[in-house]
């Protein structure tokens, strides 16, 4: 995976994450889905730093 692979990974789980936030309140919520999105973010951020160190860019 290319640090622009990783980068667009994250942005993608953070767009996920934000759309499960902002259904909070109202029926369509679920939960479970928005920590999967969280934890998803998580991930793909932790995939990212990797990505960067191995590249060696800060």
């Amino acid at each position: 995976m290319t640090e622009k692979d990783a980068a667009h990974r994250l942005a993608e789980a953070s767009r996920l994450a934000t759309q499960e936030l902002h259904k909070q309140g109202t029926p369509d919520y679920d939960p479970r889905a928005h920590e999967r999105a969280v934890e998803a973010e998580r991930k793909a951020l932790d995939a990212l730093e990797a990505e960067k160190k191995a590249s060696g860019t800060t």
